[in-house]
């Protein structure tokens, strides 16, 4: 069971996954970055600067002296071109600097690039982890989701998307692509550049014996986490057809399932909740949401085993 993590040994660690420094189009260097997520009470994050000819490939690992804080090697990268013709946008953490880069060397469309098939398959066997980043401000397709074979996740939402155009959602083409049967987990991601309000707003929690790179990578890889704008799981476990949700405090708990199939409990305050799943007829996939008081939400990954 995929839940089954919660109970995992070690603890939670919060991270950003997306974001970027002045080595690509950020305002702030690799260690001020760092030093800001720092201050928010990160325990590591990812500085995944566009990996392009232009910035001459960066990957950003900043020599620090903090204590419990990791910086795990990553990048943004770009190739040409999705169904709409606009440049593919995609994370590799775990990326090493002997990593081939695709040629592309600037954002703009490039026909001589590399397909979006073989770079995500390169960044598969190199051992990375692998999400599609920003769908609903990339326009990016079902079509286009489909295509890509080797990814892990998707962005279910990218705060500075959400922040500068109202694009930040990813859970139109998640949702389409588990009911054409694709297996993806998501993340919640800033994609910070410091130019803007656009840190501290989307982040995952991890479990993980320990705050290392390898340790929180494998997790990532192994789905051992969920992403968040402010509500925690406690806890989730599956037996004998019914679903038990521990949260913290929130107004409302969603599970969806195929199709437009959904179920949820609406309360004040509520800490905990239990769904029958009977009342999702198609048992192929399901995914929880928690929402606030505010309107911040937390995402479970799908799960198909249940």
């Amino acid at each position: 069971m995929a839940f089954e993590f919660f109970n995992n040994n070690g603890k939670f660690f919060k991270g950003n996954l997306h974001g970027h420094s002045d080595l690509s189009d950020g305002k702030l260097t690799p260690k001020e970055v760092c030093r800001s997520y720092v201050k928010k009470g990160y325990d590591f994050i990812s500085i995944t600067d566009h990996f392009l000819g232009m910035f001459n490939y960066p990957i950003a690992v900043p020599e620090l002296n903090i204590e419990n804080f990791t910086v795990i090697p990553g990048a943004e990268l770009h190739t040409s071109k999705m169904g709409n013709g606009e440049l593919w946008h995609m994370l590799a953490l775990g990326l090493n600097t002997k990593f081939a880069p695709p040629p592309q060397p600037n954002f703009l469309i490039n026909n001589k690039s590399e397909d979006i098939e073989s770079l995500s398959l390169r960044l598969s066997e190199a051992g990375a982890f692998v999400s599609l980043t920003h769908p609903e401000w990339n326009g990016m397709t079902l079509q286009d989701t489909l295509k890509v074979k080797k990814v892990h996740a998707i962005e279910i939402y990218n705060h500075g998307c959400a922040i500068e155009c109202d694009r930040g959602s990813g859970i139109a083409v998640l949702d389409q692509a588990l009911n054409q049967g694709k297996h993806l987990n998501i993340i919640a991601t800033d994609d910070s550049h410091f130019h803007i309000d656009d840190a501290f707003g989307g982040w995952v929690m991890v479990k993980s014996e320990v705050n290392s790179a390898a340790s929180i990578l494998e997790a990532l890889k192994n789905g051992n986490y969920y992403s968040s704008q402010g509500p925690d799981f406690k806890n989730i476990k599956v037996k004998e057809g019914q679903l038990e949700v521990s949260c913290s405090p929130v107004e409302k708990i969603i599970v969806s399932g195929y199709g437009s199939a959904s179920i949820y409990k609406n309360k004040s305050d509520m800490e905990a909740a239990v769904f029958n799943l009977a009342l999702l007829p198609q048992k192929k996939w399901l995914r929880i949401t928690l929402i606030d008081k505010k309107g911040n939400r937390a995402w479970t990954n799908p799960i198909y085993d249940y």
